[in-house]
């Protein structure tokens, strides 16, 4: 099986994670970031489709449930997160803007912008001259 970079990454990646995971006890977490992770993807893929509510409203009742679930608080939550969808409906284009724009705001570098170093204006050179002392010498070119 040959595993590109990008594979060997994630693979890795998930291997430590799960490592964290068994070392702390924390095997609660595991449907909850089930459920968060699947509405990412399913975002991603219906938005790559052009079919923007629909993924909208995968992302919000995937990251809902999650959340619902890590509160313990889930069949009235349940019920608010129905409410809140119907209530999206029509509304997902400004929604998945809102999203992509916090989403661009997150993605940013957090580091200081730096001015960019000016660099010397390249100034305009006078013609070479021939200076020749010897008539009998080869010509000499100099340049300033």
């Amino acid at each position: 099986m040959n595993l590109n970079q990008k594979q060997a990454r994630y693979a890795g990646i998930g291997l430590i994670v799960l490592g964290v995971i068994a070392i702390f006890n924390l095997w609660w977490l595991i449907p909850a970031a089930l459920l968060a992770g699947g509405g990412v993807a399913i975002y991603q893929r219906q938005r790559a489709l052009g079919r923007r509510g629909e993924a909208v409203q995968a992302l919000l009742w995937g990251i809902g449930l999650a959340v619902l679930l890590l509160l313990d608080f889930v069949f009235p939550g349940v019920l608010l997160l129905g409410g809140a969808s119907l209530l999206l409906r029509g509304r997902e284009g400004q929604a998945d803007d809102r999203v992509q724009a916090a989403v661009a705001r997150f993605g940013r570098r957090r580091t200081p912008a730096m001015p960019a170093s000016q660099a010397p204006v390249a100034q305009p050179q006078p013609p070479a001259t021939v200076v020749s002392t010897d008539p009998g010498a080869s010509e000499t070119v100099r340049l300033r």
